[in-house]
């Protein structure tokens, strides 16, 4: 099943991918250098480092690029949504053997939720089988 945003191969996204990822998708357009600004704190990543790592993503078919004057500009090439759901179903596959229920089931019991999250993901599961009221 091909998802909208991505390409007939799915394709992992890496951490230092999501990273760059969140920046574009926050300010949906940056040069190289305003992505290594916004990473500063956390990454510390030269501005050349940063211009290879979007450029490689452009390949990958993550981000695209187009020439401004004498700069790249970089925009996400996938949605966030997109993106969250490949992420999503590669754990399960990899994690879960491909199954959801013991996922969720993981979720539900191990994954120490707060009350708030349970309640939400009941809420969740009961819109979805029908019991519960949508509020769309």
């Amino acid at each position: 099943m091909r998802e909208a945003g991505m390409t007939e191969r799915k394709k992992t996204i890496h951490d230092t991918e999501w990273d760059l990822l969140e920046v574009l998708w926050s300010k949906e357009r940056a040069t190289a250098r305003e992505v290594a600004e916004a990473l500063a704190e956390k990454r510390a990543w030269a501005v050349s480092t940063v211009k290879t790592l979007l450029d490689r993503m452009v390949q990958k078919d993550l981000v695209s690029a187009r020439q401004v004057g004498n700069v790249w500009e970089y925009t996400p090439a996938v949605r966030a949504v997109d993106a969250q759901r490949s992420a999503w179903a590669e754990l399960v596959d990899k994690a879960f053997g491909g199954s959801v229920a013991p996922a969720l089931h993981f979720l539900a019991k191990d994954a120490q939720l707060s009350k708030k999250e349970l309640a939400e993901l009941r809420a969740l599961l009961d819109a979805k089988d029908g019991k519960g009221k949508r509020h769309d």
